[in-house]
């Protein structure tokens, strides 16, 4: 887990009062202590209530009307979403209260500025992230199944355009997910890493071909998606064991 601490703040905010949308370079988890009103998070509209949280993913746009009197602290940082997903929404903090207790230790700490309080900053970041995963476990029960059919179409993506240059953080994105987070669940579950499981379904798409036609080692190469014939005849040998000449001989 790379998560690494950036800011805190703690304020109260006057009843009918309104911030306009914004971004962050970071994560944000906004906790509302008291108050109520209303926060949009992309195209999606929430009403917040006292013990409640929002997750904002780097770059969402978001607002906020506070309809009354609103206490809120919020935390900003950077995370990889590796291994836990923080998927953008609004939750309610545990009967324990235990966001709004790391998020009071996190404001205790700024205060004192003690010996190594940014080192116990990051470490409350941690306990942080892990219990909102748990609380957005709860609240998301189907969370496998969808990754497992976002997987499923960036798989069916890739068997459609390996031959193509893919962009895996534009896919990533695509399917709501950080690049980090997709590579993880990738590889989780096809055993591969992105580029691996590309690699691979070109390899399988040139053997196709050197058997098949009689079309140049050269051509193979670069309409599969190679970026020069040395790099394929490299990469062929490193994953099949034999030259593609070799291999075209031996299928004749």
């Amino acid at each position: 887990m790379n998560c690494s601490f950036d800011l805190f703040f703690a304020a109260e905010r006057d009843a009918e009062s309104y911030i306009d949308f914004h971004s962050h370079g970071g994560f944000e988890i906004v906790f509302y202590a008291s108050g109520n009103g209303t926060t949009t998070i992309g195209n999606h509209t929430y009403s917040y209530s006292s013990g409640q949280f929002t997750v904002i993913p780097p770059g969402h746009k978001h607002d906020e009307y506070r309809r009354d009197k609103t206490k809120v602290m919020f935390v900003n940082f950077s995370y990889d979403q590796v291994p836990i997903h923080l998927q953008t929404g609004l939750y309610r903090d545990d009967p324990d209260g235990r966001i709004h207790d790391l998020l009071e230790k996190m404001a205790a700490e700024l205060q004192s500025k003690n010996s190594f309080y940014h080192l116990k900053l990051n470490c409350l970041l941690t306990e942080l992230i892990i219990e909102v995963g748990r609380i957005i476990g709860g609240d998301a029960p189907n969370e496998t199944l969808e990754i497992d059919e976002k997987l499923r179409y960036a798989q069916n993506y890739i068997e459609q355009y390996n031959c193509d240059k893919v962009d895996f953080a534009d896919l990533a994105e695509t399917l709501g997910y950080s690049y980090h987070y997709f590579r993880h669940q990738f590889k989780e579950k096809t055993g591969y890493s992105p580029i691996q499981y590309v690699i691979r379904k070109r390899i399988d798409q040139a053997k196709k071909r050197l058997a098949g036609s009689s079309d140049s080692v050269t051509t193979i190469a670069m309409e599969c998606g190679f970026s020069t014939p040395p790099q394929f005849c490299m990469l062929f040998k490193k994953y099949v064991g034999t030259s593609p000449q070799q291999y075209r001989n031996s299928k004749v």
